[in-house]
């Protein structure tokens, strides 16, 4: 062998060894970072999934009523004279919310059609929360009436918890 064929077999011992760990590394961290890429990716799926689940339960925390209510209207017609005209409720009224909601009231319209024909209102105060171990997130209606003129034209009732 003569000194250049030595020197380039020299320097290819050299160089090669580094030349496969770079090749190798390369591929290593190239997969490495296809993998990371993926992972983050996923958590900012999870992150998005998991801001839509959270601002859905904010609302939970807020004050949030669900009412259970019975009623009857009796109108002009009916057998038993002291209870002509008027709209008796009763039933249970809760707070699913995790705050208490503030002065509690039921609004309650008398409607022909589209008309509006009277509006009462009963009002409950304050609710606590289910939470609370007394259990103070209901409220119970025992029987309410309430004097109701529109009781022979009314063909549709709404009943609307309201609360600060």
């Amino acid at each position: 062998m003569d000194g250049k064929t030595t020197v380039s077999i020299f320097v290819i011992i050299l160089i090669l060894p580094h030349l496969v760990s770079y090749v190798y590394f390369q591929n290593m961290f190239s997969s490495e970072n296809k993998r990371l890429t993926g992972v983050i990716e996923k958590l900012n799926q999870e992150n998005i999934n998991l801001t839509r689940r959270l601002g859905n339960t904010e609302n939970l925390i807020k004050p949030y009523l669900v009412t259970n209510l019975g009623w009857h209207l009796h109108n002009s017609t009916d057998p038993v004279v002291d209870s002509r005209y008027n709209f008796t409720i009763y039933g249970t009224i809760a707070n699913v919310g995790l705050e208490p909601s503030l002065d509690c009231k039921l609004i309650i319209q008398f409607y022909n059609k589209q008309t509006l024909l009277q509006t009462s209102k009963i009002n409950i105060g304050n609710i606590g929360t289910r939470a609370a171990f007394n259990n103070s997130g209901y409220f119970y209606i025992s029987r309410t009436d309430i004097h109701c003129v529109a009781s022979d034209s009314a063909t549709r009732i709404e009943i609307i918890p309201k609360w600060s």
